[in-house]
């Protein structure tokens, strides 16, 4: 199936969703109409239902206007994408399993915390040498608070209107092959960690291996870079691979924090330029989304920066 056939699907479809229709806006509108529609429809983003909204009327007339210009013979190289039918699942049922697996896992916490405020309790009505053991179990009910909080946003997250939850079967294939490559390279970058840790090894053997694992590790990041980047602002990830952390060898994990602070200059850079000519060019979604990651690397590139600033006042 092409996507202009989505397209067609979607205007016949009386049960369409706007967040639907949103999607193929942002493919298959030209510059002209994003300019002059674009603002007024983003701001239904956040839910949309009533199909005599004034926005989805608006939607449907503009992708109406993209159909009819498709039948009158105008090629729109988007619409004429070929869609792998077979991966499109059904994402509400993966939705409700991901909500399910975070709810299990809050009343899991919960239960357990609620444990530990007993045992806490026991041990603070006896004698004081069970102190350490009160600090420690207090250490771990605030840890399980955290994980609570962290899991409630994501499922406050997940009920938001339009939110579909992206897994390894619902990926384009060009991202499914770059997940499968993540998978591959975790065992080869534990190999080369292992083989790292022998105390044989020169120094030029040693800055080799070195230099084998920031390369996997920048090609690891730059791959879940491209998946995250596509998932942003319309699905909520659900991939099991574990994002990349820093080594916890010394030699590699300063590679690594040099290279990705490197790194997160240079998105910084680029994002701000994609901002500036999305403002010029009125595109104010691209602009708050270029915005928005800006923010999240100049957060991480702080606290990189403070991390190095940290280890390197240890070492003086």
């Amino acid at each position: 199936m092409k996507r202009k056939e989505q397209l067609f699907n979607w205007l016949a479809d009386r049960q369409r969703k706007y967040a639907d229709g949103m999607a193929l806006f942002r493919l298959l509108a030209n510059d002209s109409m994003k300019q002059r529609y674009g603002t007024f429809l983003e701001r239904g983003e956040d839910g949309v239902t009533h199909p005599f909204d004034p926005r989805f009327t608006q939607l449907v007339n503009c992708l109406s206007k993209i159909a009819q210009n498709i039948r009158a013979g105008i090629v729109i190289a988007a619409a004429e994408e070929e869609l792998d039918v077979r991966q499109i699942p059904d994402t509400d049922t993966e939705k409700q399993a991901a909500l399910k697996k975070r709810n299990d896992r809050i009343q899991q916490l919960d239960d357990l915390n609620e444990d530990l405020q007993t045992r806490i309790g026991y041990l603070e009505d006896g004698s004081e040498e069970h102190a350490e053991e009160i600090e420690e179990l207090k250490k771990q009910v605030e840890s399980n608070l955290e994980e609570i909080n962290q899991l409630r946003k994501e499922v406050d997250a997940l009920n938001m209107p339009g939110v579909k939850v992206v897994t390894e079967a619902t990926l384009p294939k060009k991202l499914q092959k770059d997940y499968d490559r993540i998978k591959e390279i975790a065992p080869l970058y534990a190999s080369l960690h292992n083989d790292l840790t022998n105390t044989e090894l020169s120094d030029e053997e040693r800055k080799k291996l070195a230099d084998q694992l920031c390369e996997l590790d920048d090609e690891r990041r730059k791959l879940w870079r491209s998946i995250d980047q596509w998932a942003e602002g319309k699905a909520s990830l659900d991939l099991s691979e574990k994002r990349p952390e820093y080594s916890d060898n010394a030699v590699v994990r300063g590679y690594e924090m040099a290279r990705q602070i490197k790194r997160l200059k240079e998105n910084i850079r680029n994002s701000r330029t994609a901002a500036e000519k999305a403002q010029a060019d009125g595109r104010q979604n691209v602009y708050e989304n270029a915005m928005k990651r800006i923010q999240r690397y100049e957060a991480e590139l702080k606290e990189l920066e403070e991390e190095v600033q940290q280890e390197s006042e240890k070492v003086q």
